[in-house]
């Protein structure tokens, strides 16, 4: 599951890679190298668009922090109501952690940044495409450690991860989403309105997040799998995000 990528024995496509008496981690290894990509990505946009890179650096340090932070809170949270406290130790607080709580803790790091910082240009543009990737790349990893895996299906691409019931490769499917996303907007760089296209690839992947979950192998919660209402409050946060700039833009006389 995605609050942790530690599963059992067996478990996984390709979990960990041998060197000699030794083995590592394959999901990572893919996490390490999400960031590389993710961070070879950022620097090309950002030439091409000639960004302002002091203005840029405290944004991306706001991303990455307010990333990790918002990926482990959730876990956190649900590790505290779930596990009583005698049971706590320092793996359970160390794995585990979600994505979609990493993007709004992202979201919210930067709000908080820019206005401190008073910095008005907007560089979701030259991010979007590297967090599109990077999410892409991260996902290899998930599929081969076997987290993040789906509910039983009869389809013929279904994948036994370890128990002999062929599941649904929800991480697949989200490879597909991630890279699609990034083939549109590499497509759309060049005439997008500032900071659009991460708005847009946002909303697009709390929305399709929340359909995949019914894909998941999750617990309800009230109704919904804890992801689900983490996607609607991401939705919330946009939409609470779109509103007030436009309202500047209307103070302003400019084009949101």
């Amino acid at each position: 599951m995605e609050f942790s990528h530690v599963t059992p024995e067996g478990w996984g496509i390709c979990p960990r890679i041998p060197l000699g008496p030794l083995s590592i981690s394959v999901y990572a290894v893919f996490m390490l190298l999400a960031f590389v990509v993710g961070l070879s990505v950022y620097r090309r946009s950002a030439g091409r668009a000639g960004a302002n890179t002091q203005q840029i650096f405290p944004i991306v340090l706001a991303v990455i922090f307010g990333g990790v932070l918002g990926a482990k809170i959730p876990v956190w949270v649900i590790s505290m109501i779930e596990v009583p406290f005698k049971d706590w130790s320092l793996t359970l607080l160390l794995t585990g952690r979600t994505i979609v709580g990493g993007f709004i803790g992202g979201m919210l790091a930067v709000w908080w940044v820019k206005r401190r910082l008073n910095i008005q240009a907007r560089f979701g543009n030259i991010l979007a495409p590297a967090v599109a990737l990077g999410l892409a790349t991260g996902r290899i990893g998930c599929f081969l450690s076997g987290c993040c895996y789906g509910t039983p299906t009869a389809l013929p691409w279904g994948v036994d991860f370890g128990d002999g019931i062929p599941r649904h490769p929800t991480q697949i499917y989200e490879i597909i989403f991630c890279l699609t996303a990034f083939a549109v907007i590499q497509r759309r760089l060049p005439t997008a309105r500032p900071g659009s296209l991460m708005s847009g690839f946002l909303t697009a992947y709390f929305v399709f997040r929340f359909l995949e979950e019914f894909l998941r192998a999750g617990e309800l919660r009230f109704g919904l799998t804890p992801f689900q209402w983490i996607c609607l409050a991401g939705l919330t946060l946009i939409g609470i995000r779109a509103i007030l700039y436009s309202r500047v833009a209307a103070t302003k006389g400019t084009e949101p």
